[in-house]
């Protein structure tokens, strides 16, 4: 089924929408807390380990709700703790307007990804001289992704739809540590096409590694 563009869906919604209530106490989805130990899931029935077709450290569930429909939730650990909830499916283009549609109502979308470039949405409604500018530029650009096999949303939770940003990195810096972002995929074509709902902390993983940096360095 051919993917057809949803930025006009965006745009309609303001591209601003967005709730001003932090995520509860740093859940990635529903009841999956940021920093659950793996072991946790381990012993839960239903959960089986995904690592090899995920290509990192995973624990799957199947048939897990979501927006009136059943995923495959891909629970991700680093450490044996919990960084990562991903939900998978096949693609469906009215699954596709959903999911955008929901995310849309509580999170700003904030960039855009080809896999091999990123628009920074932000960015570019700072910069555009008109709002039919700014349309146009994000629609070729989502229309080259879709054409391309791969895009990718990301959506921003907790921002304030009245204060403006040059771009997603200074929206980032003043958002709190704790802010997540949702990423909208969509991969491959025909009957092996995919989307997929990623859910995240970018700020604390970014955080980690920040911190993992500035350990001395080990002898060897």
């Amino acid at each position: 089924m051919k993917k057809k563009l949803l930025a006009g869906l965006f745009l309609g919604m303001g591209m601003a929408a967005c709730s001003l209530n932090a995520a509860a106490s740093d859940n990635l989805f529903k009841s999956y807390a940021y920093g659950t130990p793996m072991a946790d899931y381990k012993t839960a029935d239903g959960y089986y380990d995904c690592s090899a077709e995920i290509g990192a450290t995973a624990l799957c569930l199947d048939n897990v709700d979501f927006i009136e429909h059943k995923f495959m939730a891909a629970l991700v650990f680093s450490g044996a703790k919990l960084i990562m909830v991903s939900l998978v499916s096949p693609f469906d283009q009215d699954l596709y307007a959903s999911a955008a549609g929901t995310l849309g109502k509580t999170f700003k979308l904030s960039a855009l990804s080809d896999g091999k470039s990123q628009l920074d949405v932000i960015q570019l409604a700072a910069t555009s001289p008109s709002r039919e500018v700014f349309a146009s530029k994000l629609q070729n650009y989502e229309s080259g992704g879709l054409s391309g096999g791969t895009l990718s949303y990301t959506f921003i939770e907790d921002v304030d739809r009245d204060k403006k940003f040059t771009d997603i990195a200074a929206q980032l810096a003043a958002l709190p540590d704790n802010v997540r972002s949702a990423e909208l995929m969509l991969t491959g074509e025909g009957s092996d096409s995919a989307l997929i709902i990623r859910f995240s902390f970018p700020k604390l993983e970014a955080n980690k590694v920040a911190e993992a940096a500035k350990k001395p360095a080990e002898s060897f």
